[in-house]
């Protein structure tokens, strides 16, 4: 073979072998990005349920163990509510009846063995039935909204749910299976040191629990903010997200308070981060409205998934709230496993979320995560919510005369009978004190709620560290 031969064969092998390849190219590779589309879609929505699976779950369980004994659980709630999914998939894929009945027949279950389940505010009984893979059952169409579920021990095959308003409602099925995990759960408690409440005021029909001992220390933490305002790298790559990872035309601006805002355009988006590290977003999107809240929910999930990666750890749905063309939904997240609670003008729950449509027209989020200290020591015995009720007795009496515009004097024992009456939440949680600074000292505290307004008070030295009217 010559030269030129060998010439004409090499270039005829590069010319088919281009053929070859230019093929693959033009029929493989679409389908190949197809399926990774594709796949890439049904990871985001496995994702988003996972998620949403995740935080739809019981603020606090109540356990009464039967002669007037009971515990309330808040940092093991996860294991307490997958033992009771088992049960609770019966009602909500099965064939049931929905029985209206009387707030006391409710509270005569709940006194004995049984578990009470407490939701946040306004949870529509739909995204509670979507754990169970249901969307359509009869609990859903009788029952709007699910504050309470009890479960009792005795009466098997039935459950009870308080709806909103306060409306009471017994659920039963006969097609009951048994299973134990949860009692086994109960008795495994039952024979563990628990914190033991009691129903302290039951004697002015007031069945709020409080604890007889706290024997279990709670450590204060030291914690920072998640956002580091002093950090321009971090705080640059934080934003870029927003918007679409793109600041070519974003302004930003420095006020003397020490937060930083990006704006785009006219203020059709921005993002502000003050010194102590909150986030607050938002976008003008235009006439658009929500009818599908579970939609909305999932519109936040995803966003805040894009935005965060993930969920602080320990978060769960405090709070709905629907207005003519939208959905507010606040979040909640636990350290140590209990609540964290503070109190800002901007914002009322660690995160929130406003949904019109499918679009996010205000987030914001603060949120603290736990610094590599020792906890600060232990100060002494927590403090029983009873002992700082009578520790602050004046201050009870003077805002029961204050918020309810009482100004000529009352007998203390008609005060007395009327703080006693409406004591209706006692729960221990951290309070963040919100200071200006980036680190803080989170201090364990009882929340106590009186009628309208509700009181922080330090575990250990019973100082008042907050009080104010709720809706």
């Amino acid at each position: 073979m010559n030269r030129e031969q060998t010439k004409t064969l090499i270039l005829a092998m590069l010319i088919i072998m281009s053929i070859v390849f230019t093929q693959k190219i033009w029929f493989y590779s679409p389908i190949k990005i197809l399926q990774s589309e594709a796949s890439f879609k049904e990871q985001q929505t496995a994702k988003i349920i996972e998620t949403r699976n995740q935080l739809i779950v019981p603020e606090r369980a109540e356990v009464s163990f039967g002669n007037s004994y009971y515990t309330t659980i808040s940092s093991d709630i996860e294991k307490i509510w997958e033992a009771s999914k088992n049960i609770l998939s019966q009602y909500f894929t099965e064939e049931v009846e929905v029985i209206p009945i009387t707030l006391e027949k409710y509270k005569e279950n709940s006194r004995l063995k049984s578990v009470e389940l407490e939701f946040g505010k306004n949870i529509p009984s739909v995204l509670v039935a979507s754990i169970f893979d249901t969307v359509d059952n009869k609990i859903v169409n009788g029952i709007k909204e699910i504050r309470k579920i009890l479960i009792p021990s005795l009466n098997r095959g039935v459950i009870y749910i308080i709806g909103k308003d306060n409306n009471v409602f017994e659920v039963r099925t006969q097609a009951y299976q048994e299973s134990r995990q949860l009692f086994n759960f109960l008795d495994e408690l039952q024979s563990m040191n628990y914190i033991r409440y009691y129903p302290l005021f039951i004697d002015v029909e007031n069945p709020t629990l409080m604890p007889l001992s706290y024997e279990n220390p709670i450590p204060e933490i030291f914690v920072e903010s998640q956002i580091d305002v002093t950090n321009e790298t971090m705080i640059t790559e934080k934003v870029k997200s927003f918007f679409d990872d793109n600041l070519d035309f974003v302004k930003t601006i420095k006020e003397t308070s020490g937060a930083i805002v990006f704006m785009y355009g006219y203020g059709e988006k921005g993002v502000r981060i003050n010194s102590r590290g909150r986030l607050e977003y938002s976008e003008e999107i235009g006439s658009i409205s929500s009818s599908n809240v579970m939609t909305a929910l999932d519109t936040a999930i995803e966003f805040i998934l894009q935005q965060e990666r993930d969920f602080p750890e320990g978060a769960y749905l405090k709070e709905i709230r629907q207005d003519n063309k939208g959905y507010y939904l606040g979040f909640g997240y636990r350290m140590n496993g209990l609540p964290v609670a503070f109190h800002s003008n901007n914002i009322v729950h660690p995160i929130e979320v406003e949904v019109y449509g499918n679009k996010v027209r205000y987030y914001r989020t603060f949120i603290r995560r736990k610094m590599n200290f020792p906890d600060a020591p232990i100060k002494g015995n927590v403090l029983l919510p009873q002992q700082i009720i009578e520790e602050h007795i004046d201050l009870l009496k003077n805002n029961y005369l204050k918020d309810n515009n009482i100004e000529e004097q009352r007998d203390d024992k008609e005060i007395l009978s009327y703080i006693e009456r409406n004591i209706t939440k006692v729960e221990i949680l951290y309070y963040d004190t919100v200071e200006n600074n980036r680190n803080q000292l989170l201090e364990p505290a009882w929340r106590i709620k009186i009628a309208e307004r509700e009181y922080y008070f330090n575990t250990y030295d019973g100082e008042l560290l907050y009080s104010g009217l709720v809706n």
